[in-house]
């Protein structure tokens, strides 16, 4: 990872089961969603997480995330 990321990444969280079970079911309900945006979803819920830093706009939108766009 580039020193500038590390910069701002407060910690990186696993992918378990679990997260991928649930980023199946995101993926499903929410198709503006990629399947590597619906895990990044699964483990914020996971974790408690509201706020992303993104490119994407397929995050706008979606309940109890909030976009914040770079």
């Amino acid at each position: 990872m580039s020193q500038t990321l590390l910069g701002i990444i407060d910690e990186v969280f696993p992918v378990d089961l679990n997260a991928v079970e649930r980023a199946r079911t995101v993926l499903l309900g929410h198709s503006r969603l990629s399947a590597r945006d619906a895990l990044h979803v699964a483990v914020m819920e996971q974790q408690g997480v509201n706020r992303i830093l993104s490119f994407d706009a397929g995050f706008d939108g979606f309940p109890g995330i909030a976009l914040l766009k770079t």
